[in-house]
């Protein structure tokens, strides 16, 4: 560019089939509220002495068996990558951190070794108790299991005579800031330095999963991905699928991000990212913080004047969180009751002001039931919970009027320009319905494309930039719009899982968009589907193109379903995102819903 500029990334949001954009730098807005949580929890430990408090971790074995090969060594370098996981997940955020205090000895990590009393066939998934209580008891005297904060592997995983690898070992944790344990098992093949091996298979039968196959990799994603979830759930962290706004960061550890830990090492996919959510937890956090102040009192908070009402994109929660330790954030955690855990529970976090007054919108969801967590945050490190039902009505004041003028927008009709004019759009009855008109009249009238070789910011949206060419297999290519015409009007939103996006792309396969980017930019993030709606037997797969060669793929995907995509394009001259016919057929979206060969 002959200009020194931050690098840029391509933000993604999403469409029908390809949601995309391109993004440079960090998530501004999260650092933003980190910036200023930090300020808050930093005041509060101003001049505190240092705890000296540090992360345990202990080697179980059973009583009639050994430490798995090179235990030591295996284990040090599992603690250290999902460390460093961590530290860059805090540091994403701006907050400059050398991570967890590990517990070492002449610079390696100390590991207590534990006998256990039984044999291994007595232990099993559901023993984390009985394990804990012959930890507690071996190490009494070393450090107290009830104020520390402990990961335990276990050596109980057996190889059959079929060379099937047999799991036996608890898996789950739990903590605040005043201690946690968390159980994760050991393995001969786990480690990170075996995150490549895409070319090795294995074979292993655990609590859930009576057999599965799979690479090397993908098993040390799943696995080393459960000692980071696991640890997570002991620092306090509860289940968090991460916040609208991060839907193209890729999979939150502390959802499912358990099963996509540094996929991209291996190609592998969406691979796990820390939250602002889990961040903004962590932050007041003493292994973080370094400061015991206040660690082992109670917060005595309490929300007051709260309002669950109408709001900008659906409900709006307004409160006071108040305490004898100041409170610095606020996050709403927000799943179906129909769901079975609250691992997909939606995270929307927000920063309280000086009198402890927040307000925090719950944008994105469908007409339903939900349950509603509503958890203050305080500068110890301490939480005030309260849990809610939580019923999103079907009825919407501004539907009518958006259907109408989306009506008249893909009709061509002349009453489309006084239907989304100014005077309309302040008119409209809800901040959503005013959203939405806006759209439709940027769909109507067009502004010109960006050229991302000479923008100067460190972000765009691909649905606002100049594409070098664009084709689609059904329709017409669009920006910010789903393609229609005279004979194919089924809506003009894009929209996909239940949200209306406002940039991306229709890419009806089999479908190109390229992009000139001058090789300025970064990092591409992206979310693909079928938009709501699509036939049931239609399928697709997308993928990432730069300068010919195939940086990310999607798997197949069905209505309903929607995956994100991230690659590093640094250096790359052309993008090409591409969408194809997924298990041999593509779906023309007539009336008849048909498929062809």
């Amino acid at each position: 560019m002959g200009r020194t500029t931050r690098p840029g990334r391509i933000a993604a949001l999403a469409a029908l089939l390809l949601a995309t954009s391109v993004e440079g730098g960090e998530d501004a807005d999260g650092r933003a509220m980190v910036r200023e949580a930090r300020k808050a929890v930093d005041a509060y430990h101003a001049g505190a002495a240092r705890s000296g408090g540090v992360l345990r971790v202990v080697y179980f074995v059973p009583a009639d068996a050994e430490p798995l090969r090179d235990h030591v060594e295996r284990i040090g370098r599992v603690v250290e990558d999902v460390d460093a996981f961590f530290r860059d997940g805090l540091r994403r955020f701006g907050r400059t951190w050398e991570g967890l205090p590990l517990e070492r000895k002449s610079g390696k990590l100390t590991l207590h070794t534990v006998r256990g009393k039984r044999p291994a066939d007595q232990y099993h998934y559901s023993s984390g108790d009985a394990t804990a209580a012959e930890v507690r008891e071996a190490l009494r005297g070393a450090f107290d299991l009830d104020r520390e904060h402990v990961l335990v592997f276990y050596a109980l995983c057996r190889k059959g005579d079929d060379g099937r690898y047999v799991f036996d070992a608890p898996y789950y944790g739990g903590g605040d800031r005043r201690g946690g344990l968390c159980h994760a098992a050991d393995c001969e093949l786990l480690g990170p330095r075996r995150l490549r091996e895409t070319a090795t298979k294995v074979v292993y039968t655990e609590h859930y999963y009576p057999r599965v196959e799979e690479s090397v990799a993908e098993f040390n994603s799943k696995y080393l991905g459960g000692v980071a979830h696991e640890l997570g759930h002991a620092l306090g962290l509860p289940h968090d699928d991460g916040g609208p706004a991060e839907r193209g960061f890729g999979v939150s550890l502390m959802g499912r991000g358990n099963l996509s830990y540094r996929r991209d090492a291996w190609n592998g996919g969406p691979a796990a990212y820390l939250s602002l959510a889990s961040a903004l937890r962590l932050v007041s956090h003493p292994l973080v913080t370094g400061s015991d102040r206040g660690r082992w009192e109670e917060a005595g908070g309490r929300f007051e004047s709260l309002r669950v009402a109408p709001g900008p994109g659906g409900v709006r929660v307004e409160a006071s969180l108040v305490g004898a330790v100041p409170p610095y954030a606020a996050v709403a955690y927000v799943w179906p009751t129909r769901d079975a855990t609250d691992h997909g529970a939606r995270t929307y976090p927000a920063l309280v002001n000086e009198g402890g007054a927040f307000a925090i919108d719950l944008d994105g969801l469908r007409p339903g039931a939900y349950h509603l967590r509503l958890v203050g945050l305080h500068a110890n490190g301490a939480e005030t919970s309260l849990g809610l039902t939580l019923t999103v009505s079907e009825a919407d004041p501004g539907d009518r009027l958006v259907r109408r003028a989306e009506e008249a927008l893909m009709a061509r009709s002349p009453d489309a320009r006084a239907l989304l004019d100014d005077r309309a759009l302040a008119a409209a009855p809800t901040p959503e319905a005013r959203r939405k008109l806006r759209l439709l009249r940027d769909v109507l009238e067009p502004r010109a494309p960006l050229d991302l070789a000479g923008v100067a910011g460190d972000r765009a949206s691909l649905g606002d930039a100049a594409w070098a060419e664009a084709r689609v297999g059904w329709g017409r290519v669009a920006r910010n719009a789903f393609g229609f015409d005279d004979g194919f009007r089924v809506g003009a939103f894009l929209q996909l899982c239940g949200r209306v996006y406002d940039k991306g792309l229709y890419a009806h396969s089999p479908s190109l968009y390229a992009f000139d980017l001058g090789g300025k930019w970064t990092m591409f993030r992206g979310a693909v589907g079928l938009r709501d709606g699509a036939d049931a037997r239609g399928s697709a797969v997308f993928s990432v193109v730069g300068d010919g060669r195939e940086l990310r793929r999607s798997r197949v995907l069905h209505a309903g379903e929607r995956e994100d995509l991230a690659a590093d394009i640094s250096g790359v001259r052309r993008l090409e995102l591409r969408a194809e016919g997924g298990e041999g057929h593509t779906t023309i979206p007539g009336r008849s819903g048909s498929t062809r060969r």
